[in-house]
């Protein structure tokens, strides 16, 4: 059901989260614009390209949990008020790149401001006031990232046919500013709940969350990493592997395009599902979404209509993934520490995201195909969703969990 008393008193929030995790991943989805213009200036291959993604990625992994940590302390929005307008000054930044060691740097700075807007802060903001509803304003503000998957690639190609790629970069980083800034000061929870300064007054006092040591955070963390290095292997070779099946490039990218729109649905209705059943079966059904969606790659071939439900099953998947892993750490863990916890899950799926593009073109040049990609892919996603399973029901209190 609807608790129409945590929207009235707590929803405006967020629009305001929506629109911060839809810049969490603007510099991802604008490097596939990017590709071709890099390499006619300065003749750089793609693996040189990539290593400054690869660079953010590794710089998340490590800065995660810090993150997380400045979270629970200063309280999701003072560390939004700093990160929004870092990580805009950093992303313009980027274009002012002149060598590729320049570019890989600009990149591990655009790590440090990343971190200030990843969403932990987003979501530690919404598991302190939702309780009832917890589940969908979690997933409505996590589809930040499937309008990013939706619009970035077609705003950065439109402003870099006007003022190349180095305008682009600028103009998204001033696009990222104009419009997450004013939502995040006038929309953004102010201050916290009395739960909130209950819960978050010890936590600040630990150096580390005695529940990272344990079992199962560690299950935990580790079912988000794997899953995440599937998804994005896929998902980033979406448009090569139809391809590779004797689609027209055009046609390829307009069914690889389902991916966003399954984004968007996946986060929407895993919401709605987290807030009524075990979160384990929703993260276990993305799982076998993602499963489905490479053996049907595998299995069928040059079939339009296999094609489209492949992309759109694994973009539900990787909708809905997400939600549960940030909505099991709520029910599992102490929520004092959600900011470190949620954070260092964070770290590591972006960490996952960052090689993956790596692991499977290894896997192509080493087999020259993608087959052995998506074969990869099943034994992993059968182990991701054995160990959401063996978290087992949620505990008796709902903010404290027993290690």
């Amino acid at each position: 059901m609807i608790a129409l008393d945590e929207w009235r008193r707590h929803g405006a929030m967020v629009p305001a989260c929506l629109l911060g995790m839809s810049i969490v991943a603007a510099h991802a989805y604008a490097l596939g614009v990017m590709f071709a213009p890099l390499e006619a200036e300065y003749g750089w291959s793609r693996a040189q390209i990539s290593a400054g993604p690869l660079a953010t990625s590794i710089g998340t992994l490590l800065l995660a949990p810090f993150g997380g940590r400045a979270v629970d302390h200063f309280g999701p929005r003072r560390i939004a008020l700093v990160g929004v307008p870092m990580f805009a000054a950093c992303l313009a930044l980027i274009g002012t790149a002149e060598s590729n060691l320049a570019w890989i740097a600009l990149h591990v700075l655009l790590a440090g401001a990343l971190i200030l807007i990843y969403p932990t802060v987003w979501t530690a903001a919404i598991a302190e006031r939702f309780t009832a509803n917890r589940g969908l304003a979690m997933a409505i503000a996590l589809s930040g990232t499937g309008i990013t998957a939706a619009v970035v690639p077609v705003i950065v190609s439109r402003l870099l046919e006007a003022y190349g790629w180095r305008g682009a970069y600028a103009g998204l980083g001033a696009l990222s500013f104009v419009v997450v800034y004013p939502a995040v000061v006038f929309l953004f929870a102010r201050g916290t709940t009395q739960a909130g300064r209950e819960r978050a007054a010890p936590a600040a006092q630990r150096e580390r969350p005695p529940e990272m040591r344990s079992g199962k955070f560690i299950r935990l963390a580790g079912a988000g990493l794997i899953y995440s290095i599937c998804v994005t292997m896929l998902g980033i070779n979406a448009v090569p592997v139809l391809m590779a099946d004797g689609f027209d490039v055009l046609v390829a990218a307009e069914i690889a395009g389902l991916l966003g729109v399954g984004t968007i649905i996946g986060r929407l209705a895993g919401g709605l599902l987290l807030d009524r059943i075990d979160g384990r079966w929703v993260a276990i059904g993305s799982g076998m979404g993602a499963l489905g969606a490479a053996l049907i790659l595998l299995f069928v071939t040059q079939s339009p209509f296999a094609a489209s439900l492949a992309c759109f099953s694994l973009g539900l998947a990787a909708g809905a993934e997400f939600d549960a892993c940030a909505y099991l750490t709520t029910r599992h863990f102490d929520r004092r520490n959600f900011g470190a916890l949620f954070g260092t899950i964070g770290g590591l799926s972006g960490f996952g995201s960052g090689v993956a593009p790596f692991i499977g073109s290894a896997i192509y040049d080493a087999s020259g195909g993608y087959d052995l990609v998506l074969l990869t892919m099943l034994p992993l996603l059968v182990i991701a969703s054995a160990l959401f399973w063996s978290l087992g029901r949620y505990p008796d209190a709902p903010d404290i969990a027993p290690n």
